[in-house]
């Protein structure tokens, strides 16, 4: 059914609980990297500048380097109307196809797999940008739909909409970063919910992706993707090579005990470089080293609270396309969290998903705060929704 709506000129409400929940998450996460990057501190640290000297400030720096830039997308679409996000959406989804198809066609591997493009120093991936995207245009394509004739059972609406994800889908897919192409998978499901899409096309859709994945195993993945799905069934069989940084992690959450060893102190693991990628990919495993259970459960709860705060965005959005934008950031941010922190206790085979806000990355902080604006804008104009 058509969501009628009339659109009263309202008042631009400040999502204030974004903003604080997103604050703090952010300021913990450079904290953090501060922590786990820093040289072994050994007790002896009696002075401010002693204390200074262990420090590593270069991912630090970079980080808010990061943040900076970030904000710079970020306003602008906490600022305007989402509905002026419609006339740009086609003209990025096709930037981001041929920006992942360079890469498939002419990138370099890079651990295992074909996703940045390198500018000096910098790394750019543009698979995390084109998650936002795809939420753009899946949400664009399905809002009209199903304003137009009600919950989505034409084989020609469902086509496109799986048209739009099938592409990038792909295209990461080729890139090896199964990670990826499992949050877009996700995306696409949570949008099509929003518009309550028939359930037939879901079991195809879900037979098609069966078989895709048997095709993937057999014809896709390298011998060491398929040793990491392997080792994530059983840990213990590849003990000193894939299964090892697992070990390692749970072992180091493991040490944090309930309360943790405190940031910034000796004996710590993770400052040792017993994992790799300790500021990105594990960073959880420092989080729970440091702070231990508590500390951990605590940084879940305030990822909860962001998520329930946007899903109720979502249920007062003025409108359908609102609505989808909404719950695509919010599946997307949750299905980072939830993929880093079970990738850290071993519950998932290692995907190189990042924490949202917490791990070091420029191209991770730029979708999520890119997140951050979509929801913030629909929510400032949540205001002007009235059901007829």
């Amino acid at each position: 059914m058509k969501d009628k709506t009339v659109r009263t000129r309202a008042p631009y409400r400040v999502d204030v609980v974004t903003i604080v929940l997103v604050t703090a998450l952010v300021l913990f996460g450079l904290i953090t990297l501060l922590n786990v990057l820093s040289d072994p501190f050994d007790g002896t640290e009696t002075t401010l500048a002693a204390f200074g000297d262990r420090l590593n400030y270069q991912f630090f720096s970079r980080q808010i380097g990061n943040i900076l830039i970030s904000l710079v997308i970020l306003i602008p679409l906490a600022v305007f109307d989402y509905e002026k996000y419609k006339p740009f959406t086609k003209a990025a989804y096709i930037v981001c196809l041929i920006l992942l198809a360079l890469l498939v066609l002419a990138g370099e591997s890079t651990r295992g797999a074909l996703g940045w493009y390198w500018i000096g120093t910098r790394a750019f991936q543009p698979s995390e940008i084109t998650k936002v995207v795809l939420i753009l245009v899946l949400s664009k394509a399905a809002s009209e739909a199903y304003d137009r004739r009600g919950p989505i059972s034409s084989l020609k609406d469902f086509l496109k909409l799986f048209l739009y994800f099938l592409i990038p889908f792909l295209l990461v897919l080729l890139q090896r970063d199964f990670g990826t192409a499992m949050v877009m998978l996700i995306i696409f499901g949570g949008v099509l919910f929003c518009v309550r899409v028939r359930w037939r096309y879901v079991f195809g859709g879900l037979l098609a992706l069966g078989a895709g994945g048997i095709l993937s195993w057999l014809f896709l993945l390298t011998h060491t993707q398929k040793e990491r799905i392997r080792v994530f069934l059983d840990p213990s069989r590849d003990p000193e090579g894939e299964g090892l940084n697992v070990l390692h992690a749970k072992q180091i959450i493991g040490s944090g005990g309930f309360w943790g060893k405190g940031y910034f102190t000796k004996g710590t693991l993770v400052q040792k470089g017993y994992v790799p990628e300790w500021h990105t990919d594990f960073i959880f495993s420092g989080i729970g080293e440091g702070l231990g259970f508590f500390g951990a459960m605590l940084l879940i709860i305030v990822f909860f609270l962001l998520l329930f705060h946007w899903l109720h965005t979502a249920l007062t959005a003025r409108d359908t396309y609102g609505r989808c934008l909404v719950v695509g950031c919010t599946i997307m941010i949750a299905t980072h969290v939830f993929e880093n922190v079970a990738m850290n206790l071993g519950a998932m085979p290692v995907t190189g998903i990042p924490l949202p806000f917490i791990s070091y990355g420029g191209s991770n902080i730029l979708a999520s705060f890119a997140c951050v604006g979509i929801a913030m804008s629909v929510y400032a104009r949540a205001a002007g929704r009235r059901q007829l």
